[in-house]
């Protein structure tokens, strides 16, 4: 991994893991609520292995994901993140770290409603055709089961609908079982829990 990704990647895993010991005494909109380092590691090996180009993640924070996709994109021609985050400080803070990490070239930052938003990256799919290899969910748990009706058909059969937070916080254990058994009886795909950290769904797209 280029130096420079390594250490943005590294300063902002030790801001997530000070938030994470002092949770109370970070204002909400200012916390990272990022995945884990092993969890990004794993998700930039599941994208090389799955040869993505074209990736949609749902829920921007500060970039810290998308960095991870967009390190392991960089080399694929042709290549694309879309990102959605419904705040514009932390937009803000993801463009900057993306732009530091010398890796802004590939994202396009979106701000709003994620229903919204998808509702237009649909109507742009229905004139491009183009489908996304992989979608990450990360944001309320409370609209996974929206967002994964809204995101399926825009996913290449054999793409990936991943989402976060499966085992933890304990918090949202109502809407992430709602979400689990919504997907893993869908005989569309095929879903697995993948216990790495907080826990993540890996879905694969087996029929349209």
């Amino acid at each position: 991994m280029d130096k420079k990704i390594s250490e943005i990647l590294e300063r902002l895993a030790r801001q997530e893991k000070y938030e994470q010991q002092n949770y109370d005494a970070v204002p909400r909109e200012q916390r990272m609520l990022a995945i884990s380092p092993e969890i990004g590691n794993f998700y930039a090996i599941l994208l090389r292995a799955l040869g993505a180009r074209r990736i949609l993640e749902i829920g921007t924070s500060v970039g810290y994901s998308t960095i991870w996709f967009a390190e392991s994109l960089q080399n694929t021609q042709n290549s694309r993140i879309t990102t959605i985050d419904v705040s514009d400080k932390k937009t803000s803070r993801a463009r900057q770290n993306l732009e530091e990490a010398g890796l802004s070239h590939l994202v396009e930052f979106l701000t709003g409603d994620a229903l919204k938003i998808l509702e237009q990256l649909r109507s742009r799919f229905q004139k491009t055709g183009e489908l996304y290899d992989f979608v990450f969910i990360d944001a309320d748990k409370e609209r996974y089961v929206q967002y994964f009706d809204m995101v399926f058909p825009m996913v290449r059969l054999g793409g990936i609908i991943a989402a976060d937070n499966i085992l933890e916080p304990a918090r949202y254990a109502s809407h992430i079982s709602k979400y689990t058994s919504y997907v893993r009886s869908n005989p569309k795909v095929i879903s697995q829990l993948v216990p790495i950290d907080n826990g993540e769904e890996i879905t694969i797209k087996i029929s349209a």
